[in-house]
């Protein structure tokens, strides 16, 4: 499999993961003796404060990239898979909705790591995204869901999900709220929403780590752009269809 190939098979969330996963590998680390040294200068190196933040920033990557599976499988399989019992509909469900939300997590923490300007206004975008706000009602805080109101006083909602509305690809999930109130979710396109915001964030991330950790040309940053510039036109050819 050619480089395109294998970059072309990927998701474009993959691809982002890749950049940074090299970052992390490419970054240079010179005279140092001992590992406590190496520690100092890689975080150095980086741009991060503490001398555990490489570790931070693989973990992100490597929990961005396991999410990504998760979601991707919900895009070739659904929710209903050839098993076809209740559970297994109900572990995909919420197994997807909180993949959702460990993705969005990850992707801040890479915001704070990579010091990425307005912080809060990007982790109050993310959080208020509707896909985020269904799974806080129907996979964390479904007994008692916090909503604000007009009057600046907060009250609480409860949340059933009707099993009936459960359907392969999540068209037309219903939840009935302790007030009666009825909504109506379609997972495909609020899914598609969150993670064209994520991958324009992991762009913003990926392209400053180039830029700034790297200055001059060499043969680790022509492979980081490479890969750069590959998802970018991806995206466009896509936008286009």
């Amino acid at each position: 499999m050619t480089i395109d190939e294998h970059l072309e098979s990927s998701t474009n969330v993959e691809i982002y993961c890749e950049i940074l996963l090299g970052i992390l590998r490419y970054i240079p680390v010179r005279n140092y003796k001992t590992e406590e040294e190496y520690k100092v200068i890689l975080n150095k190196n980086l741009k991060f404060e503490n001398l555990t933040d490489d570790l931070k920033f693989r973990a992100c990557i490597d929990l961005t990239e396991d999410t990504e599976y998760a979601i991707s499988d919900f895009h070739k399989n659904g929710l209903i898979t050839g098993i076809g019992s209740h559970g297994e509909k109900y572990l995909r469900l919420y197994g997807l909705l909180n993949s959702l939300y460990l993705q969005m997590q990850s992707v801040i923490e890479l915001i704070e790591l990579f010091k990425i300007q307005n912080k809060k206004a990007i982790k109050k975008e993310l959080i208020s995204l509707p896909v985020i706000q269904l799974r806080n009602k129907i996979g964390a805080h479904t007994p008692k869901f916090e909503v604000k109101i007009e009057n600046g006083k907060n009250t609480f909602e409860s949340y059933r999900l009707t099993q009936t509305s459960i359907s392969k690809w999540g068209n037309g999930l219903t939840l009935v709220s302790s007030s009666k109130k009825l909504e109506e979710y379609n997972l495909q396109p609020l899914i598609n929403e969150f993670t064209n915001r994520i991958e324009f964030y992991l762009d913003l991330i990926s392209d400053k780590g180039i830029n700034s950790l790297f200055p001059n040309m060499s043969e680790h940053k022509e492979w980081l752009i490479y890969r750069l510039e590959f998802v970018r036109r991806k995206k466009t050819a896509y936008n286009k269809v």
